[in-house]
């Protein structure tokens, strides 16, 4: 029998951390807005959908945990380095092996 992969639309990878991204974000502006409340404001959700559920809250999963804080990664790193040093510390899911350091 052939099981049925939860994949994510941004790079097709399966959803191993199945948080969705308003419960991400949510953590995230807390974490950023200790450093940078106005930073910590525009950290936005965005609805997907996804064949997987979110742990915390139970809505649908389109978008990995990796591709979300990535895309937050980078925003930060065009705002403030070391504020996205410090994000990438906290919200890794592996953005220290699949993306360029900028140090």
């Amino acid at each position: 029998m052939r099981k049925v992969f939860h994949r994510c639309m941004e790079c097709d990878e399966i959803v191993n951390n199945p948080i969705c991204s308003e419960c991400l974000a949510q953590r995230m502006r807390i974490v950023v807005g200790e450093n940078n409340r106005k930073l910590a404001k525009e950290i936005k959700g965005i609805d997907t959908f996804g064949e997987t559920y979110c742990i915390f809250c139970g809505k649908s999963v389109g978008l990995c945990a990796h591709c979300f804080s990535k895309d937050i990664y980078e925003y930060l790193l065009e705002r403030n380095v070391e504020l996205a040093k410090s994000f990438r510390a906290m919200f890794d899911f592996n953005l220290r092996t699949k993306i360029i350091d900028f140090e």
